[in-house]
């Protein structure tokens, strides 16, 4: 039941990775992000392409990107919303660090997409204490993109630039030593928090219908998760009971009347959940984020 309309399909906006990102080597990028001044310019037209691209089924978007949806929405910052950087700690099973991890690299993408590059550089020192626990300490061994965010703090395109290569590099590394069918596991702590931050302004702005109508969007990548979540090679992480929540959730969405009404009627141009809808929608993503939050 797929239908390409102006609902947004998150999978094709991963491809703005490669429209953006700095690109090459780490030493070539120490010219310290000029990039930004060529990429930057036609970056929101680009962006807005890739909304109304087909289907790229086997990819998932950076952090970066599902935040940036809602922040066009007009998604307010409110200081509250992010996870505590000071609950990573507390987080011992492996699983529960990589889906942490995935939920802090969204925190901090709210936070330098709504001008609160202090209180990301805080998320940007969380993920790489839970990169070093979960055997990814090469993504950040060289301390060059703290350095660089330090020097770069005020610039907020050339932190965004920044942020897409750590999911870059993130990726590069999953793909050398064969675990990049663990992505799923941190996107689906990466996409929980993003679908919470927007229930959450939401919930305290329902006069900005623009971002309730996002949140219905963003299922729009949920099977690819699930799918690969499902991945074998996964078996032994402990993930039924995530499974659980997320099939609850895309079951949930899909059995909305006002979904249904949506895809079979071949003249609407953008899904829109009923208040009720909203609501049920938005008590299962703050459980699910509850769980994955929880110590």
């Amino acid at each position: 039941m797929i239908k390409t309309k102006k609902i947004l399909n998150l999978s094709a906006i991963a491809v703005f990775i490669a429209l953006t990102s700095c690109g090459g080597s780490s030493d070539a990028d120490t010219n310290e992000l000029n990039v930004v001044d060529t990429v930057e310019s036609n970056a929101e037209e680009q962006m807005e392409q890739l909304f109304e691209s087909p289907a790229v089924e086997s990819v998932l978007p950076s952090p970066l990107q599902v935040a940036s949806i809602f922040k066009k929405s007009g998604l307010s910052y409110n200081s509250d919303a992010p996870s505590d950087p000071n609950l990573a700690e507390s987080y011992t099973t492996e699983l529960k660090q990589m889906l942490n991890f995935g939920v802090y690299s969204a925190d901090m993408a709210y936070c330098v997409l709504n001008d609160q590059a202090n209180e990301g550089r805080k998320y940007l020192m969380t993920i790489t204490d839970l990169a070093e626990k979960i055997g990814m300490e090469t993504v950040f061994e060289h301390k060059d993109l703290m350095d660089r965010f330090d020097t770069h703090i005020d610039n907020k395109d050339s932190i965004e630039v920044l942020m897409i290569e750590i999911h870059e590099r993130t990726e590069t590394y999953m793909d050398e030593n064969d675990t990049r069918f663990k992505e799923a596991i941190h996107f689906a702590g990466a996409w929980t928090e993003g679908m919470y931050l927007g229930v959450y302004d939401y919930e305290h702005n329902k006069d900005k219908e623009d971002v309730g109508s996002r949140v219905a969007e963003q299922m729009s990548i949920l099977k690819n998760i699930i799918n690969g979540l499902e991945d074998p090679r996964n078996d032994g992480m402990d993930i039924d009971w995530l499974l659980t929540e997320m099939k609850s959730i895309q079951d949930t969405f899909n059995g909305f009347s006002s979904v249904d009404k949506y895809y079979n009627n071949p003249d609407a141009d953008v899904l829109v959940l009923t208040s009720k809808e909203y609501d049920e929608l938005g008590t299962l993503i703050k459980n699910l984020r509850t769980k994955i939050t929880a110590a």
